[in-house]
């Protein structure tokens, strides 16, 4: 079984088994993975984490007998694996925008989770993408310095990937890039994810590389990135998410390549090992840009 059979089938194994205590190793021992990497690659191909993604089909199961029947809703939060009927309540409000018995008076039409066309679309952006693993180049960065402006994000909710864009619009509307001092590569901007953790948390920095970390700008971070190996590809940003999912699934378990530690902490200064890193050129309006991803030679 390949590795998107694989989570596939764990996803069926969600939708039977939902409504039981089951947790993350449990669901990963099925599919004969580590809880570690099969929660990274059931990201990677759902756009969920597991947690997030068992939380919405319990809650779309609940809705739909909610909705369809006239069980109380204690015994509907039980039998949909809520721990409790105030715990229900909660997270349906938060996914509905409404209260369970508010929603079962006012009958509303409820879209399918997981959607219909999640796989199918899946399959056909392998194709779209066929190009960018066609071309993909390979470079070598010494240690680097890297200064910007972070924000954190977590996977696990909905509004994940918000802050990032928050930190775009900072960075351009306060023109930050032309701030920073000792430039490598004028006009060249990084974003980067780095300091990802079991919890689904990242850290996303905008920056650019530096020489030197003298006289910099108060308020910015400064990041040693380690030396690495890197795989270059020519993304855009409609196929970015895509692209990681065909990175990790379909290019990386063939290439000969593998991905290296992630990362190591010195005294003073976080050293982030292999970040990925987002390279747009300067006045970047859409279109192509670079992908960095750290590999080593198996």
């Amino acid at each position: 079984m390949d590795l998107e059979q694989s989570i596939y089938e764990s996803t069926l194994y969600i939708h039977s088994m939902y409504a039981e205590p089951i947790t993350v190793a449990g669901i990963a021992a099925e599919a004969y993975l580590s809880p570690s990497y099969f929660s990274y690659m059931f990201r990677t191909f759902t756009g969920y984490t597991v947690k997030n993604y068992l939380n919405r089909y319990r809650l779309y199961r609940a809705a739909l007998d909610v909705r369809d029947s006239s069980k109380p809703l204690v015994e509907i939060a039980y039998v949909n694996g809520f721990s409790s009927q105030q715990a229900f309540t909660r997270s349906f409000s938060q996914m509905y925008g409404i209260a369970p018995a508010q929603f079962r008076l006012s009958c509303p039409t409820l879209s399918p989770f997981p959607s219909e066309n999640l796989w199918t679309k899946w399959r056909k952006s392998s194709m779209k993408l066929m190009q960018c693993f066609e071309n993909v180049r390979f470079t070598h960065k010494d240690d680097f310095f890297v200064v910007g402006l972070e924000a954190d994000i977590n996977y696990g909710t909905e509004d994940s990937h918000k802050p990032i864009g928050v930190l775009w619009k900072r960075w351009t509307d306060e023109n930050i890039r032309q701030s920073i001092p000792d430039q490598v590569l004028p006009g060249t901007t990084y974003g980067m994810t780095h300091s990802e953790t079991k919890d689904d948390t990242a850290t996303y920095m905008v920056g650019v590389e530096a020489s030197k970390l003298d006289n910099l700008p108060v308020g910015l971070t400064a990041r040693k990135i380690g030396a690495s190996d890197y795989a270059i590809f020519d993304v855009t940003l409609d196929t970015l998410g895509e692209f990681w999912r065909q990175f990790h699934a379909r290019w990386l378990p063939v290439s000969g390549y593998a991905l290296p530690d992630t990362q190591v902490f010195e005294s003073r200064v976080n050293f982030n090992k292999h970040p990925d890193i987002e390279v747009y050129p300067e006045d970047y309006c859409g279109g192509v840009f670079q992908v960095y991803a750290p590999v080593v030679k198996k």
